[in-house]
């Protein structure tokens, strides 16, 4: 199974090199993210092999049996790869209408992809999974759960569709690299300074009784909230308290920057829906033009992998394993 999907993941990702994305209609998002993407494709798709071959090992059916979520699929080369490797149905789905319109354009052209497309949110997942009575085993996101607003929300979502369901993330945003916090923290540190503007404003068209130094206190107090949760904060002057010095969202639609969480953050939201939660630890890109760069991110992998839990202080990112305690459908 290891040689058939890697195996697959090299042949995908030829074909995906050989297309000029530029003639093709999609938006210019789309390009330049897929151009961003181009030089790295072997990296990302040995991430989505590894990730299938988790889900696969850890559920036991085989392949053909296998309903997977690709969820916040983007370009879609996760869907794409995992019906190259036998997977019996794949649904993706994405809330940007552009990344949608590209992988219907791409499944035509490279002739796989996803069995189902969505549009939406965890709320059109549900919905739809619960019309069509489908029953997914897996579910698989990568780089998304460091943005997503009320993880708790969320959470139950996602395993009411099935809360025998397992669920796979990779995020950068891990908690144990002290070079990849730094480099996050400082780019938190940078969007802060907009959002707060964003905050500030809003609370000043919205209630202009309050001084200019009462504003700028309440904008600093309601970080990491969206300007519904905003307004309700400064109403009442129940303020959340801030655990975290960087973390930040935009207040327009809450997408976080970035957002780190310990890991105990995300047991404790696991916990309630009968859930446990595994962290496995990533590895860096060795497809590299130098050879000795090659040479050196293979040494530190190696490390990272023999050195357990110290691994994770190198680790570039993590891999966060949902599995379920629930015996019963």
């Amino acid at each position: 199974m290891k040689y058939d999907i890697r195996q697959a993941a090299q042949a995908l990702v030829s074909q995906l090199k050989a297309i000029d994305y530029e003639r093709l209609p999609i938006s210019k998002y789309n390009k330049r993210y897929i151009a961003r993407l181009k030089p790295v494709l072997s990296y990302y798709m040995k991430i989505y092999a590894n990730c299938l071959l988790k889900g696969l090992e850890s559920i036991g059916s085989s392949p053909e049996e296998i309903t997977l979520i690709d969820y916040g699929g983007g370009s879609g080369f996760l869907s794409m790869l995992a019906k190259q490797a036998g997977i019996g149905r794949v649904i993706y789905i994405d809330l940007n209408p552009d990344s949608v319109d590209t992988i219907r354009i791409l499944k035509e052209l490279v002739n796989t992809g996803p069995d189902i497309i969505l549009h939406g949110d965890s709320d059109t997942l549900a919905d739809w999974c619960s019309a069509n009575k489908a029953k997914p085993q897996l579910l698989i996101a990568t780089d998304l759960i460091e943005h997503v607003y009320d993880l708790s929300a969320f959470f139950a979502n996602l395993i009411a569709i099935d809360n025998k369901m397992q669920m796979l993330f990779t995020t950068a945003s891990t908690p144990f690299n002290p070079y990849v916090k730094r480099r996050l923290h400082r780019l938190m540190t940078t969007w802060e300074k907009e959002y707060y503007a964003l905050r500030l404003h809003y609370i000043q068209l919205h209630f202009p009784a309050l001084s200019p130094a009462e504003a700028k206190e309440a904008a600093r107090k309601t970080r990491g909230l969206t300007f519904p949760h905003i307004h309700k904060t400064v109403k009442t002057g129940s303020y959340p308290l801030l655990k975290d010095a960087f973390n930040t969202c935009d207040p327009r639609n809450g997408n976080w920057t970035e957002r780190i969480l310990p890991i105990e953050t995300y047991r404790s939201l696991a916990k309630p829906f009968g859930y446990q939660v595994r962290i496995g630890k990533g590895f860096y890109n060795t497809d590299r033009s130098n050879p000795i760069s090659t040479l050196i991110c293979l040494g530190i992998n190696g490390l990272i992998r023999i050195s357990g839990k110290a691994g994770f202080l190198l680790a570039p990112f993590i891999t966060l394993h949902l599995q379920s305690d629930n015996k019963g459908r």
